[in-house]
Parts: C-alpha cells; structure tokens; sequence
C-alpha cells in the first residue's frame, strides 16, 4: 500500500511504493509533463535499474542521462572519457532547447555538482554542412580546444583523425563516428561509419558537434584559469605540472577537478531545466549527507597534505568545495 504526504507546497513524499512502482509513476508523470523531468537517483545502480524498468513502463520515453564522474573528489585522474562524452551530449541537447517530454535521469553526485552554463555550452558548438565552406583548421583548433583527443584512428566518443582531406570525429554522446570528406575547404560528404569494418551506415548532410568535456582549453580559458589560480593559492610555483600543462594548452589528468577555474560561471542542471518538475530516489537525504561528508573529508586530506608537503613533492591544491 503506498501512501502520498504533501511536506511542503508542491512536494509530494510517497511511501510504501513497491519495487518498481516509482518507475510507472514517472512515466505517467512525464506524459503529463510539457517537456522534461528530471529524476534524482541514489547512485547509478538505481540509475540503471529504473531505466530498465523505465523500458517496460515507457519503451518509447526519450532518456537523457547525466551520469557522475567515476573518480573520487580531489583525484589525480580524470573522469572516464566515454562518461565525460555522455555527460557532454546531454548538456548540449538541453542547451540546443531540447523540450520534449522526456526523463533526464541523473544521480545525486552528478546533480549536486556543478557543470558548465548552458550558455557556454552552446556557445561552443562547431556546425558543419555540406557543400558549404569550412575552416577546416579552425575545427581542427576547435577539437583540440575542446578536449577531443587527436589520434591515427578513431575508436572512442572524443577522438578526432585528420588524414588529408578526411577528418573523423567521434561526437560525444552517438554510437558511431563521423567522416567528413573535403574537396579544398569544401564539406564535399559527411557519413557515419562503423569502426570496426569503416562501412558506411549513413549518408548526411549536416552535423553538430558539442565539446567532448567541461574542459575548455580555449586561450580565452587558459587565461581564465591562470589568473583564478594565482588569485586562489598564489603565484604557481615552476614545478606545477597542472599549471605549466595548462598554460601550454595541454590537457593534465584530473585537471576536471578545478573545474571552476577554466569557466565564467558554473551552473546546475536544475538552472539547464528550471520549470521541470524532480522526483527524488528514497533515501535521498541520507545519500546526501554522505556525499558531503565525502568531499569534506578528500578537501581536508588534501589541505593535510598540502600542508606537509616538502619543497620536493609534487604540489596538489585543491578548490574549496564550493
């Protein structure tokens, strides 16, 4: 048996709900839903379970997804590209004005961090049409600018390969890549193709790309983050690996984690949708708390060792977590 208590004016708790249920209740409430609903899951295990069963309820719902990094607060490392590829897709459809009735299926530790404004998002959009001229090295510029990562052969979401008057990029977020065939620097064809045999799937004629991470490397961005890194710990000292790469345009692992550095504003994905009606996985607030208590406790670890550091070791200082 479940039970509906209105805790405060327009929140609705539902209680006794059986597995599954929450799924069928989100479906319905989307297909009354003008555009967009977001819903909060604990972690992505419940992510993942109420997509399958979204798929029984709604087998035709559009489902965005935002998931969270997979690395720890404060790491050295970097999030797993093809998660900072998804992540990426999804801002980018909701900054391109997507407003169909639809779940943005999130996480608790994705939906309580910050990401890069809607605004910047589609402000960094590259377009391409065929038969129409392009800058073929300012795309080129624009990728590594992006965070693509320029390789011999695309195989993963973010790779791009320049061979000749070929370029193939691998968009964030799509399940193949795409080729575009220039003839001088005219878009001559663009197709989608398969990586493993390179057969072509599909023919098109007009493509979007989004940036392939929340990193930015823009000389916009590197003077952005150069200054708000010295405004934050002072003047960088000459062995800083994460500021020397940085300020020669090159990607550093776990670089992401001074996110706020490389950007004007930070947003969350509640500012991207702000009319969408939230549903809340249960035990939200005790996930909550954890997560808090998490990143306190990495953000400390990282003062501590920061303050005994020796002249020799390899300098880490973190962003408050605010």
């Amino acid at each position: 048996m479940k039970h509906a208590v209105e805790i405060t004016p327009g929140a609705i708790t539902v209680c006794g709900a059986p597995e599954g249920w929450d799924a069928k209740y989100l479906a319905e409430l989307v297909a009354k839903a003008a555009g967009p609903v977001i819903h909060v899951a604990r972690d992505d295990a419940r992510a993942a379970a109420m997509v399958e069963a979204l798929a029984v309820f709604a087998p035709s719902l559009p489902v965005l997804h935002l998931p969270a990094w997979d690395c720890l607060p404060y790491d050295r490392v970097s999030p797993n590209p093809e998660i900072a590829a998804q992540r990426m897709a999804s801002l980018a459809a909701l900054a391109d004005g997507f407003d169909r009735p639809s779940v943005m299926m999130t996480t608790l530790s994705a939906a309580t961090q910050l990401v890069p404004s809607s605004a910047t998002v589609a402000e960094s959009s590259f377009i391409a049409e065929a038969s129409q001229q392009i800058d073929i090295d300012g795309l080129i510029t624009w990728l590594t600018g992006m965070a693509f990562n320029r390789v011999s052969t695309v195989i993963e979401p973010g790779d791009f390969a320049v061979r000749g008057g070929i370029i193939d990029i691998f968009p964030p977020g799509e399940t193949h890549p795409v080729r575009l065939d220039f003839f001088g620097d005219v878009l001559e064809s663009a197709r989608r193709f398969d990586v493993e045999s390179q057969r072509t799937l599909e023919q098109i004629t007009r493509v979007e790309f989004a940036p392939a991470s929340e990193i930015i490397l823009t000389e916009t961005a590197i003077t952005r983050f150069r200054t708000g890194y010295r405004e934050s710990f002072g003047a960088a000292r000459l062995d800083d690996p994460l500021y020397a790469a940085v300020s020669e345009g090159r990607k550093h692992q776990g670089m992401e984690h001074w996110l706020a550095l490389f950007h004007d504003r930070l947003e969350t994905i509640f500012d991207y949708l702000p009319h969408a009606p939230v549903t809340l996985d249960a035990q939200i607030d005790e996930a909550l708390n954890a997560r808090a208590e998490t990143v306190a406790d990495h953000y400390n670890a990282r003062l501590e060792a920061l303050s005994m550091a020796g002249k020799h070791d390899v300098p880490y200082r973190p962003m408050a977590p605010e």
